[in-house]
């Protein structure tokens, strides 16, 4: 198999959002200003805004995306030296990634979360207190990661029939390109040109989309010419970002605009990776309005699918959910306004029940 091409990739952005520079700009001024005090003056502190759970979100009506609900916004001050060590530690930790992010933007170097880690992984500890904090800091800015200098190696896949066009050129032209490759990099003012495109397929799993991408589904569809898109599981920025830009797109296309089809497995995995490209994720709720889809469809995997046609997929095609599967679906149902019995997708939550009453899933691959 081709290894996948990594054209526009990686390439780094010369805008630069200003509201980035000036809340480092203005919290290390704070903190040396308190520096310069007496103990009993000095207030040196940081304070980061929290985000929501998902309890404490909402479906926005007109973006249609997840949202933190308006009421609920909390923040955490963090305190120089703080009532306890592990404050002061928390502390020193977000200094110590501001001044990398600082040093990052003002030289143009783009990193990653994993490259800020390693700069110091004893001091840090372990990885996720390094991303929790990074996403802490673009959700307190009002920005998404990327403004920070910080962005992941691109992990979706794509092909299909698209013009990636930036200004007067057309920067990637997939008619021309028979293997799939890396998602691109989308920029403001990008356009992408699909107008001979009729539908969009988003794939949970790489397997399945290498499999149908070998015997070029998006080109022998009866339904015309297509864009398979799979985010390798739950989907990272840079997908999402792709999939948004292909449905505005589609939105400005006045005949026959294409539609947008889900196919993830018949769990409750499948179905938040399902959600998190149609509604946002709970951790980028301030970007999510920018990102959601909201014209996707659910093409399948449904566990009552299976059962309606069991000479066909035999026996073997449905496996029992585990109790992390049980535990995921009692949460969705719980927690999420998407499956919430008021919500906006009933057949979903019918889905999930029926799976929790049948402890039955069916993965993809079957098909």
């Amino acid at each position: 198999m081709a290894e996948p091409s990594t054209i526009n990739a990686l390439e780094i952005d010369d805008g630069r959002d200003p509201s980035v520079q000036e809340f480092i700009d203005n919290t290390l001024a704070a903190l040396i200003h308190g520096l310069s005090q007496t103990p009993a003056e000095a207030n040196i502190s940081i304070t980061l805004k929290r985000r929501a759970s998902p309890m404490a979100c909402i479906i926005n009506p007109i973006t249609g995306a997840l949202e933190s609900s308006p009421r609920v916004e909390t923040h955490r001050k963090y305190s120089w030296p703080g009532k306890t060590a592990h404050e002061a530690w928390k502390f020193t930790v977000i200094l110590r990634i501001l001044a990398i992010l600082d040093q990052a933007i003002r030289t143009g170097q783009l990193i990653s979360k994993r490259d800020i880690y390693y700069i110091d992984p004893e001091f840090f500890r372990v990885q996720y207190i390094v991303d929790h904090i990074v996403d802490d800091l673009a959700y307190t800015i009002g920005v998404n990661r990327t403004a920070l200098n910080v962005e992941a190696a691109a992990k979706g896949l794509v092909t299909g029939d698209f013009r990636l066009i930036r200004g007067s050129h057309i920067l990637i032209d997939a008619q021309s390109v028979t293997e799939d490759s890396l998602i691109p990099r989308i920029k403001d003012g990008d356009e992408i040109d699909i107008s001979r495109v009729r539908w969009v397929l988003v794939i949970e799993k790489e397997a399945v989309f290498h499999r149908l991408a070998r015997i070029s589904y998006h080109t022998r569809a009866l339904a015309g010419e297509g864009i398979m898109v799979t985010g390798k599981g739950y989907p990272d920025f840079m997908t999402r970002t792709f999939l948004r830009a292909i449905s505005d797109s589609a939105s400005n296309q006045s005949r026959h605009p294409p539609r947008f089809y889900a196919l993830t497995d018949g769990d409750p995995h499948g179905m938040a990776i399902m959600s998190t490209y149609k509604y946002g994720s709970a951790a980028h709720l301030h970007q999510n309005a920018r990102l959601s889809i909201p014209r996707l469809q659910w093409l399948g995997l449904r566990v009552t699918d299976i059962i309606a046609v069991p000479e066909v997929l035999g026996d073997t095609a449905l496996l029992s959910l585990t109790m992390r599967d049980r535990k995921k679906i009692v949460a969705m149902l719980r927690n999420s306004p998407v499956w919430a019995s008021d919500g906006p997708e009933p057949e979903w939550r019918a889905e999930l029940q029926r799976m929790l009453v049948l402890n039955l899933k069916a993965e993809i691959e079957i098909l």
